[in-house]
C-alpha cells in the first residue's frame, strides 16, 4: 500500500470518529431538550389549572 492510500484511509477513519462523537453529543442535547419541554408542559398545565380555578370557568376542549 502506498503512503497516499494510508493517509486517505486514516483521514477517513478520523472523520468517521468525529462524526460519531458529534452525533452522540447531538443525541444527548436532544434528550435534554425533550426533558426540558416535558417539564415546561407540566408547569404550564399546572398554571392553566390554577387560572381555571381562579376564574371559575370550566375547561373547554377544542373540537377536532
Amino acid at each position: 500500500m502506498s503512503a497516499e492510500l494510508i493517509a486517505v484511509l486514516a483521514v477517513g477513519v478520523a472523520l468517521a470518529g468525529l462524526m460519531l462523537t458529534g452525533l452522540r453529543a447531538v443525541r444527548v442535547e436532544m434528550h435534554d431538550l425533550r426533558s426540558d419541554v416535558g417539564d415546561l408542559r407540566e408547569r404550564m398545565a399546572r398554571l392553566e389549572g390554577l387560572f381555571e380555578g381562579f376564574t371559575g370557568r370550566a375547561r373547554t376542549e377544542p373540537a377536532g
